[in-house]
């Protein structure tokens, strides 16, 4: 009975405690994606922020290049042509106080019939030489025969003079093909436009924006004078690219500039995203957009914070497995505990079959099955005649292995459903169960089961180094349900037990 009692304390197995582990590991990672995910969202933030705030700058450095723009090209068509003096003094104050304008020209459109008439009136009013050439800013970049067409727009005025002006006056400035198509959109859309990036002569990158008024004037903005991202931005795996809208952010011909940071490690690239943004800057018939990106990386993380949650998840994770562990080991060591409490109260410890209290227990639970069954089963008594010649003779460890090993020879001869126990000396007891519903024929079972008994036990034994043999008596009783009680049962059987011997001795 005490049976039930051992098995409400379960080991924890080697499974519960990976388990217990792997939610715990689980938690812990959890943990630290959160903190890197709110470190790469702080990053994002940041980067977002400060890459408006350059977009603003750059929109007012643009902005303020058209005003400047219109406002050339009004007081040009007020006054150009009657006072040049002070239209030089405009440009000149205004050119100081905007760092990107580089420099502001006048262009005249001229038909084809009127291009002769046209040269020779500049050349009376004061520029002997001048003449309407083309220019070619492809890979050849030098002067070319002027085409016949039928419009030119050659350069007439530019502020401030310069060791070039000479040069670039009478250049028609549609003889170049994104300088034609700046002014055509420029004059269809009545609103500054702004060209693709080329080089200057001087070397410096630029574009022009063409504002049409009377005559169409224009504006070579200084690319490498437009305001560059600041140190807030310019960390690592940053880049910024503007280019103008007829190209793509990587062409480098359509690139106005191009910035970047140091570069991430390859394992940053893999792991960690990348920020982007993209704005279409606000001026000059919005022809330029800003591309920022930013590859996230180490850097981005509070490495510390994330090394403490990592060290004390590894610590934590370590205790909970050797608790857990020692909790494992402390109810095996219980259980074993209880185990062997429980043999020493039930198993005969010579031989290791059931002692009294166990075959008792075991008596009952036969005569419970029986009395639900309706079958009959038998008590069979077992005594070795003269064992108390054996143990005085040859000495009480032969007596030993003698007995332990009829033990043995007993429980070969039965069923798994029957038991045997030793009552002490050389005393046995066998239970059998559920032998049959008929008196008879239940009575003849148990008596074959007897003498296969007798048979095994009766043959030849080796004890050390000599062979002994024995005889034993043998008594039988026969129980049906609750008709006798265990003290009548164990009582008959022991009477049949001692008939049987009383017979021996005669």
């Amino acid at each position: 009975m005490m049976n039930a009692k051992l098995n409400s304390i379960k080991p924890i197995s080697t499974l519960t405690i990976f388990i217990a582990l792997v939610v715990w590991i689980s938690l812990c990672l959890m943990v630290l994606w959160t903190v890197v995910n709110l470190n790469l969202r702080d990053a994002e933030r940041n980067f977002t922020e400060h890459g408006e705030d350059y977009v603003d700058k750059l929109n007012r450095s643009m902005v303020s290049s058209e005003t400047v723009l219109k406002g050339f090209s009004a007081l040009f068509a007020a006054i150009g042509n009657t006072d040049p003096e002070k239209v030089s003094v405009y440009v000149k104050s205004v050119i100081d106080s905007n760092d990107q304008i580089f420099a502001l020209e006048v262009i005249q459109k001229v038909p084809k019939q009127q291009l002769e008439d046209f040269i020779t009136s500049k050349r009376l009013s004061g520029d002997p030489n001048f003449t309407v050439k083309s220019f070619s800013f492809d890979h050849s970049r030098g002067w070319k025969a002027l085409q016949d067409k039928p419009i030119y727009y050659p350069i007439i005025s530019m502020e401030p003079p310069s060791a070039n002006s000479e040069e670039i006056l009478g250049l028609d400035v549609s003889s170049v093909p994104f300088l034609e198509t700046a002014i055509l959109q420029a004059i269809s859309l009545k609103s500054p436009v702004a060209s693709h990036p080329f080089r200057l002569i001087e070397g410096n990158l630029a574009y022009v924006v063409v504002c049409p008024i009377k005559s169409e004037e224009n504006m070579i903005i200084d690319a490498d004078k437009l305001q560059r991202p600041n140190a807030n931005l310019l960390r690592d795996g940053f880049s910024a690219v503007v280019y103008h809208k007829d190209f793509t952010p990587q062409e480098h011909k359509g690139q106005l500039f191009a910035v970047s940071g140091r570069g991430r490690s390859a394992i940053e690239e893999a792991i960690f995203p990348v920020f982007s943004l993209q704005k279409t800057l606000a001026t000059m018939g919005e022809a330029f957009s800003l591309l920022m990106t930013r590859q996230a990386g180490w850097t981005d993380l509070s490495l510390k914070l994330i090394a403490l949650i990592a060290s004390l998840s590894f610590v934590s994770s370590a205790i909970l497995y050797i608790y857990l562990r020692s909790v494992q080991r402390g109810r095996l060591e219980h259980i074993n505990h209880q185990n062997l409490l429980w043999k020493l109260a039930n198993q005969d410890t010579l031989t290791g079959i059931p002692n009294r209290m166990l075959m008792l227990d075991r008596l009952e639970q036969a005569l419970a099955i029986s009395d639900r069954s309706g079958h009959y089963g038998a008590v069979i008594f077992l005594d070795i005649d003269n064992f108390k010649a054996l143990n005085d003779t040859k000495g009480h460890d032969a007596g030993d292995l003698l007995l332990i090993d009829i033990a043995k020879r007993i429980n070969l001869s039965l069923r798994n459903v029957d038991t045997v126990a030793r009552l002490g000396g050389d005393e046995f007891i066998v239970i059998l169960s559920e032998l049959g519903t008929e008196f008879a024929e239940s009575n003849a079972s148990a008596t074959q089961v007897a003498d296969k008994i007798r048979m095994m036990v009766e043959q030849p034994y080796k004890l050390q180094l000599f062979d002994y043999q024995i005889t034993v008596s043998i008594g039988i009783t026969l129980f049906k349900g609750n008709e006798k009680t265990i003290n009548q049962l164990l009582k008959s059987a022991d009477a049949a037990m001692y008939k049987q011997k009383a017979m021996h001795h005669h």
